[in-house]
């Protein structure tokens, strides 16, 4: 695949997680997330995170696209969160994504945040 289609794609990901998810069409079988304070885990584990997320959330949720650089099979996404908790509080992280590609899917990902916001928002109830 091409470096736009790439991008293109790793933009497809970043919409199919705002609405709460994963486009599982253009991801690999065997694609793993890598993220702050947990390391590498499976597919199956990210949905259930993000599960685990969506049911905190008191109203919208947006995940919003600052910037993308795209290089080959490589396309780094920089977001910002936004949405209102369950426990009265506001979740407004700073992302940067980098999607690995294989074969035109999404082979591995890494996500890094401001993990003391999570940590401070979620407390003890971050989604495991």
């Amino acid at each position: 695949m091409s470096t736009e289609e790439n991008r293109k794609t790793a933009l497809k990901m970043m919409a199919a997680m705002e609405a709460g998810g994963l486009d599982e069409s253009i991801l690999t079988d065997d694609v793993s997330w890598w993220v702050p304070g947990r390391g590498t885990v499976t597919k199956a584990e990210f949905k259930g995170m993000a599960a685990g997320f969506r049911t905190m959330l008191a109203g919208p949720f947006s995940l919003k696209v600052l910037g993308v650089t795209a290089e080959g099979d490589r396309v780094a996404v920089e977001a910002e969160s936004l949405g209102k908790l369950t426990n009265g509080k506001t979740y407004n992280n700073s992302y940067h994504f980098l999607f690995l590609f294989r074969d035109g899917k999404i082979y591995q990902a890494k996500e890094y945040n401001d993990s003391a916001h999570a940590a401070e928002i979620f407390g003890a109830d971050l989604p495991k």
